[in-house]
This record gives C-alpha cells, structure tokens and sequence, in this order.
C-alpha cells in the first residue's frame, strides 16, 4: 500500500470466504500489507495455512461460521470485536453458483444462492455498520460483486439460473447502503468490485463453454481491493469493472 493508506496498517480486516479463491488472495494481499485479518470459513485450516504466504507484518486469523444461519454470523462478529475490538475493513467475498436452467432449478436451490450471496452479505454489512458506527471508525466496507450484477452477456451462457439477479440485488443494496451512510454522517466507504470471469474453481461448472476466454486471475482482484484502501480519505471507489483482456502480442 502508498504512503496514503499507512491509516490501515496494523488494523483489523474481515474477509468472508477467505479459504480459497478470490477470498484467499485478498487475505493474503491485505496481510502482506500489514493488516491484521480474520478469515471466515467454515473451512479453517486452509485459512491458516495461508499465513505461510504472509510475507508482511501482518496476520491471518481463522474463524469458522456458517455464512448461511444468521445466528451464527452475528455470532462471529461479536467475537470480533471482543477479541479485537475494532473492525476497520469488511471485505464480503462469499458467494456460490449453480449451473442449472431455471426451468430446471428447484426452489431449494434458488433460495441457497439467495441466502448466502444476498442475505449473508447483507447480514454482514449490517453487523460491520453497526459496530463502526458504535466506535465511530473511520472505515471500509468491499463487496465482491460481479459483472453479471450489471449486464449479461451478449455470447450466452445459459445455466445461469438466478445468479445473475443475486448480483443484481447486491449492486442495489449497494448504492441504497452508500445512502443511509451519507444519511448518518459515518465516515465509511462502500466499493462494490465487479470482476468477469475469474479463474479459480468457481467456474469448474462452466469449463466447456469458458475455455478459450481470457479469465482474471484471483490476484487481479486482490489489487483492485487495494487499490480502492488507496485512496485518500476524500476519495470513494464506488464500482471497479475489472474484465481480462486478451493479449495479442504473446
């Protein structure tokens, strides 16, 4: 991080779905940068076994919680800020897919991807606003989005279901939630990060139709994260875009 952002160092950051992914390299890159992170998982031992990639001053904690039993997720937070009193930086990374027609999904199925893309993060964010208004801390709040939370692509690629309209729905609770922040005077930003394809296993349930695209890579996303904590205090990263670009010259 610049020499603008040193207000971060030493401090704590939350990142969901931490265990692999996307989530991974941002706990990573946010630990390299000497913050103090606490990875939610219910797959722990891949969170921990991440600080061997820490090279910074910083630290990765683990916690188990199951993102889709709100109990549970209120639960944690709690235990956040009695351990470590103070949350500076949400980054709300989990999220699922299911590949499926609609005309083949079951209602089960649809209300798993909304229980955890949309209730989950929002239940989060709800948790980190409370307690950064309570302490009155200058803080940031990142939700891993989705291009498809924008527009859908004019090649189809069907199976979708209604993953796109969960991302649909965080784009709104984003811009409604950048309201009611102004609305309290809180000193806190909210960037939603909107990446294309990405390769990690996310898209294991796409790999015939994905093949040939160019994709992200995890730490592509891990940048943008930190690009927006870059910024001065008088600057707020709404929306980043980010899409892989084919490269011609290789």
């Amino acid at each position: 991080m610049s020499q603008d952002s040193e207000y971060w160092h030493h401090n704590v950051a939350v990142v969901t779905g931490a265990s692999v992914g996307i989530g991974a390299s941002i706990a990573v890159a946010l630990a390299n940068a000497g913050m103090v992170v606490i990875g939610i998982s219910r797959r722990t031992e891949l969170i921990d076994e991440l600080n061997k990639k820490v090279k910074g001053k910083g630290k990765i904690f683990s916690r188990h919680c199951d993102l889709t039993n709100e109990a549970a997720i209120v639960e944690t937070f709690n235990w956040i800020r009695e351990k470590f009193y103070v949350i500076h930086v949400l980054v709300n990374n989990a999220g699922i897919i299911k590949a499926n027609f609609l005309t083949e999904s079951t209602t089960k199925e649809m209300e798993e991807l909304f229980q955890l893309n949309v209730i989950a993060t929002t239940v989060c964010m709800r948790e980190t606003l409370k307690h950064m208004r309570e302490t009155k801390t200058r803080g940031h709040i990142i939700v891993i989005n989705s291009v498809l939370g924008h527009r859908i692509p004019e090649v189809p690629v069907p199976l979708f279901s209604v993953y796109p309209a969960t991302k649909h729905a965080i784009t709104a609770l984003c811009q409604t939630t950048r309201q009611e922040i102004h609305f309290l005077k809180l000193n806190i930003k909210l960037t939603s990060i909107s990446p294309g394809m990405v390769d990690t296993d996310f898209l294991n349930v796409y790999s015939h139709a994905v093949a040939d695209l160019p994709k992200l890579k995890p730490e592509d996303v891990a940048q943008a994260v930190l690009y927006a904590l870059e910024t001065p205090n008088n600057v707020q990263v709404e929306e980043v875009i980010l899409q892989a670009m084919r490269r011609y010259d290789e």
